[in-house]
């Protein structure tokens, strides 16, 4: 299956392309929805998850960014600036966590296919500090997820935090504090996520490299489910731009790892990303976007 991430709501591509599409960076997180007690702004999700149906396509939804409001620590440092502060604490009050997840996945029952509890947590830049009681925190907040999502909406699949393989992520090694904590709690989800994102100038040979040690640690751990999808990759992120001539092969070879693993989501990041992000140009009319609509199935 090929999915897509996207920053903005403008230039989306027809419809019908894509199966899946992850909702994250375009202005709909945690905190820019649950404004205070009891106070929420659909708005702007309402029109992304109609904008999603109207092309055909199933909506993941990732749950992050902690409003600053809530937060345990809501004046620590390190958060990603396009979050703002407490984004990357745990909240101060699970049961009003939970409120948000009921009110959220009872709005959108039957039309957010997915939900991913939490963005890259071994990045600073979204959980800080990177310590036990806050890995534990987060564990106890994706328990709770999981329940009140599977009372709301019984079809909608709860997936793991996406883990981190590559080695200036902290890799395995580092994702295995949040997986031991997820095991303790008993595994409360349907799936698990990676971000695969090989260094500057690697390829193919890279990406599956990575995407092997992600799905061979956690199937080490023997977790009630194999399910692993790749909800964020691309290729010489933050540096040049991949040249038309050399996407066709990248792209390709992706799948084709991704097959050899039993992995069938991949989730492309990100549409119309070369300006600021370099990497693979996936856009109307470029190779990389061609080849990504070649794999929907």
């Amino acid at each position: 299956m090929s999915g897509l991430g996207f920053n903005n709501l403008d230039n989306w591509p027809a419809v019908g392309t894509l199966n899946s599409i992850r909702i994250w960076d375009i202005g709909v997180t945690w905190r820019d929805i649950h404004q205070g007690v009891d106070v929420y702004d659909w708005s702007r999700l309402d029109s992304v998850v109609d904008q999603i149906q109207g092309m055909g396509a199933q909506a993941t939804y990732v749950v992050g960014a902690t409003p600053q409001w809530l937060a345990k620590y809501p004046d620590q440092c390190c958060y990603a600036a396009w979050l703002g502060p407490g984004s990357n604490s745990m909240p101060s009050d699970i049961d009003e966590f939970n409120k948000f997840i009921w009110n959220l996945s009872t709005r959108y029952a039957g039309r957010i296919a997915a939900y991913e509890i939490w963005n890259e947590p071994q990045l600073k830049d979204f959980l800080y500090p990177y310590e036990d009681s806050e890995v534990n925190a987060l564990a106890k907040m994706t328990e709770r997820a999981y329940s009140t999502i599977k009372s709301c909406d019984g079809g909608a699949l709860v997936m793991a935090a996406s883990v981190l393989p590559r080695e200036s992520s902290g890799g395995m090694s580092k994702a295995s504090k949040y997986l031991d904590a997820i095991q303790a709690k008993g595994w409360n989800v349907d799936g698990f996520t990676t971000h695969i994102y090989p260094n500057i100038d690697e390829g193919v040979d890279s990406w599956g490299s990575m995407l092997s040690d992600a799905k061979n640690s956690i199937a080490a751990m023997s977790p009630p489910t194999s399910m692993l999808w790749v909800t964020e990759t691309n290729y010489n992120l933050l540096g040049p731009v991949i040249p038309e001539e050399a996407a066709g092969a990248l792209v390709n070879g992706t799948y084709a790892y991704a097959a050899g693993e039993g992995v069938s989501v991949i989730m492309w990041y990100g549409w119309d990303t070369t300006a600021n992000l370099g990497g693979l140009n996936i856009n109307e009319g470029t190779t990389a976007w061609t080849e990504i609509q070649s794999h929907h199935v």
